[in-house]
C-alpha cells in the first residue's frame, strides 16, 4: 500500500513541479502570480512529505522481506533484478529526501523565502544529472518484473543447467587459502 502512495507521489510532484517550468527548456517561469506559486509550492511540499513517509515504510519493508523470505533467488531470479533494481537507488532516494525535507522546511517556515525554495526545486531536479528520473524509470520496471516474473526456473531447470556445465566443462576450479589454482575432475 505504501508503495502506491510513494510511486504515485513521485509521478504526482513531477506533474506538480512541471507547473513551475517552462516546456521548452528547463528554466523557471517568471511569469506565475506569488499566490499561484505559493500554491504550487505547497502542493510539492505535501507530495514530498508523503513521499517521504512512504518511502521509509516501503524501505524497511523490503529490508524485512528479503531477510526473511525462503525464496530460491536461483529459481526466481526476477525477484533478485527486482531487488538490486530498487536497493542500487537507496542512496539517491535518500539525498533527494533530505532535499525535500529542507524544501519542506523552508516552506513550512512564515514567510516562505520564494528564492530558496526555487534554488532546492532546481537542485532536486539537476541531482545527478536525471538519476532520480532513471531510478523512476527503475521502480516501474520493477512492477512489470513481478508481474511476468522473467527468467524464472524450476529446481529441475537448474539441475539441468549445473548437468550441462559439469558436461561442458568437466572440471572445477578450487581456490586455497595461498591462492593457488588446483583443478579437481569431477568423477
Amino acid at each position: 500500500m505504501f508503495a502506491i502512495f510513494w510511486l504515485g507521489g513521485i509521478t504526482v510532484r513531477f506533474f506538480i513541479g512541471n507547473q513551475l517550468l517552462d516546456y521548452d527548456e528547463f528554466n523557471f517561469r517568471i511569469s506565475i502570480p506569488p499566490d499561484e506559486e505559493n500554491q504550487i509550492f505547497k502542493m510539492i511540499s505535501d507530495a514530498s512529505l508523503m513521499i517521504m513517509i512512504s518511502y521509509t515504510a516501503v524501505l524497511i519493508s523490503a529490508i524485512l522481506f528479503m531477510k526473511t523470505c525462503r525464496i530460491n533467488l536461483r529459481e526466481n531470479t526476477w525477484l533478485l533484478m527486482c531487488a538490486i533494481l530498487f536497493f542500487v537507488f537507496v542512496p539517491v532516494e535518500l539525498y533527494t529526501s533530505y532535499l525535500d525535507l529542507k524544501f519542506v522546511l523552508l516552506f513550512d517556515k512564515r514567510p516562505a523565502n520564494h528564492d530558496n525554495l526555487l534554488k532546492l526545486f532546481g537542485e532536486r531536479i539537476g541531482f545527478l544529472r536525471g538519476v532520480p528520473w532513471i531510478a523512476m524509470m527503475s521502480y516501474f520496471t520493477i512492477i512489470w518484473l513481478a508481474i511476468f516474473q522473467p527468467m524464472k526456473k524450476t529446481a529441475a531447470e537448474l539441475k539441468e543447467d549445473e548437468e550441462r556445465l559439469k558436461e561442458t566443462h568437466g572440471y572445477k576450479y578450487i581456490f586455497h587459502e595461498e591462492d593457488d589454482l588446483t583443478i579437481k575432475y569431477y568423477e
